[in-house]
């Protein structure tokens, strides 16, 4: 009855012809990984801006852009002059 037990379990130890089926899963899972993290700093270096325009220019941009109305731009436009 218990006979063909050793091998039920060895086959399933080992599975057959995949019994490196593990590493293989865990080279997946770190390439996704590496992916998903790739794409998290990409993403974080692009919100950064490298621009060379001063807090002024930006604000003015977007101000003619209608972004911002008048008064949200006189009132930031005060404080960057505080700053100085």
């Amino acid at each position: 009855m218990f006979g063909n037990f050793g091998q039920f379990c060895n086959g399933f130890s080992s599975f057959g012809k995949f019994h490196s089926g593990g590493f293989i899963m865990m080279g997946i899972g770190l390439v996704v990984i590496l992916v998903v993290a790739y794409f998290i700093f990409k993403k974080d270096s692009f919100l950064k801006s490298d621009s060379s325009e001063s807090p002024l220019e930006l604000l003015q941009k977007r101000y003619v852009n209608g972004e911002i109305n008048e008064v949200e731009y006189l009132s930031k436009k005060e404080v960057l002059g505080k700053k100085k």
